[in-house]
């Protein structure tokens, strides 16, 4: 009885305080992805060896059906729900991706405050693109700016400024000016002020009102005319900022029912209160799922307990 006592502790106990074994642990892959769980992207966040001996996204397509475990993402996975996360693919074999040597003196051959002239291999969105430096082909972000995105997701004007900065980029030779205290950010991107002829291509871009927000990796050296731009641009109604803007017509409709000032919603905050709302919906299902099985082992213990109870009662 004693035994049995003790058992059913530990499965009340068990059912009532579940342990994090069952919680998911986010862990990357082998290749150093993962599929994210609201719309099965793979996300390559800190590639390996093995996921850079893919020479193309196809290839990778392949690498991640063989190494990650998630068969549900893996069936609905495409090329398009790849996101590379900023880095490149091309072949590099294992022996040269571990070698830090040879990482550290591909990386030396540029310095911090320097100019160098700049040849465009792939106009990727409206703050990124690829560029050949010195023989070197390097994916770029562009110092400061943050444009409305336009690849795996597509925000209001992610187009329009994908659209502008390529144009921009045609008209005139290109330099690339690095700043601030590193070349690189995280996803292993060229940092720098991309000029266009003597215009700054920043600049331009937040004339236009196609600068949502600022990508600050620390103290530069156009800071100011950056920001001077981009209050132009919303005092013109540029872009994003214009009244016939998703953002604007919002607002004029809040104005003329509610009579207030327009406040301009930023789409961070609006993708971050979807997923809110997402992660809401998603936890009032974990949860309710969580509970049933609770339920029908409370139910249980209680039946067996009564069971021996009363068999006790009758062997008295």
């Amino acid at each position: 009885m004693k035994k049995f006592v003790s058992a059913l502790a530990i499965i009340v106990s068990t059912a009532i305080f579940p342990g994090n074994s069952f919680a998911h642990p986010g862990a990357l892959d082998k290749l150093g992805g993962h599929f994210r769980k609201s719309d099965c992207t793979y996300l390559l966040h800190e590639p390996t060896p093995i996921a850079m001996q893919a020479k193309d996204k196809a290839t990778l397509a392949q690498l991640i059906k063989k190494y990650n475990s998630n068969s549900e993402c893996v069936g609905q996975l495409t090329l398009d729900k790849i996101d590379l996360q900023g880095h490149t693919l091309g072949g590099t074999s294992s022996s040269a991706a571990s070698s830090p040597k040879q990482s550290t003196n591909q990386s030396s051959s540029l310095q911090l405050g320097q100019k160098y002239p700049a040849k465009l291999v792939t106009c990727i969105d409206g703050d990124t693109a690829r560029f050949m430096v010195n023989g070197r082909e390097y994916t770029t972000r562009f110092l400061f700016i943050d444009t409305p995105e336009s690849t795996i997701q597509v925000e209001p004007y992610g187009k329009e400024a994908s659209r502008f900065t390529c144009s921009r980029l045609s008209r005139g030779d290109i330099t690339l000016e690095t700043d601030g205290s590193t070349l690189f950010d995280k996803y292993r991107r060229l940092l720098a002020w991309v000029w266009v002829g003597d215009k700054l291509l920043q600049e331009e871009i937040a004339k236009a009102g196609l600068v949502e927000d600022f990508y600050d990796y620390g103290d530069y050296k156009y800071e100011d005319r950056i920001r001077k731009a981009m209050d132009e641009a919303k005092q013109a109604g540029a872009g994003m900022y214009g009244a016939s803007s998703p953002k604007m017509h919002s607002a004029n409709q809040q104005i003329k029912s509610e009579g207030q000032k327009p406040d301009i919603p930023s789409p961070d905050n609006e993708q971050k209160n979807q997923q809110a709302d997402q992660e809401t919906t998603e936890k009032e299902t974990s949860d309710s799922n969580t509970e049933r099985p609770v339920f029908y082992l409370l139910v249980f213990a209680f039946t067996v307990a009564f069971f021996y109870f009363f068999k006790s009662k009758i062997n008295l």
